[in-house]
């Protein structure tokens, strides 16, 4: 119950909307195709560790398995000059409409997370980046009720990026 009241106070809070260059992607999103995610997810993360040395790629596999997190739904909008996103039951993130590689929080071990938003006539994009790699966030509006969810993990510990898209609808 606490769940579904926290869901319509956000989605009130985002109501201002991220809609200045033509695309709508403010409000709730919910996965599709839930049944194949998982295994999109392991093909992605297989094929990065598949170029990784034979005696990292058993250690590297949990930690790239534990960057794909699946959101069973997106609430996205903007309030008060920020863009908001928030995973599930997770803790909202924002990030100014005006960042530019600019600190905009610190992990939860200290490690400083500098972040710029960019945002086109069909997406919003999130850099997230810190001395561990850069993690690129892209929300493409397909449709009016369709999202294009996709990640793009780079590190100079990976010998490729890590890419994975997953497809929303609009509740």
């Amino acid at each position: 119950m606490n769940r579904l009241i926290g869901v319509g106070v956000l989605s009130v809070a985002l109501s201002s909307g991220v809609q200045a260059a033509g695309v709508d992607l403010d409000g709730q999103w919910v996965l599709q195709d839930a049944d194949s995610t998982q295994a999109k997810l392991d093909v992605a993360v297989e094929n990065v560790a598949q170029e990784m040395n034979f005696f990292i790629r058993a250690l590297a596999r949990p930690v790239l398995k534990k960057q794909t997190q699946i959101c069973q739904q997106w609430l996205l909008g903007v309030q008060e000059k920020q863009f908001q996103w928030q995973c599930d039951d997770a803790e909202v993130d924002t990030i100014p409409l005006t960042a530019s590689a600019e600190v905009i929080k610190k992990d939860e071990e200290g490690v400083e997370i500098s972040g710029t938003y960019q945002q086109t006539s069909d997406s919003v994009v999130v850099i997230l980046e810190s001395e561990r790699g850069k993690r690129t966030n892209t929300w493409k509006q397909v449709t009016d009720s369709e999202l294009l969810f996709t990640v793009k993990l780079e590190s100079e510990k990976l010998p490729t990026p890590l890419t994975w898209s997953l497809t929303y609808k609009k509740q």
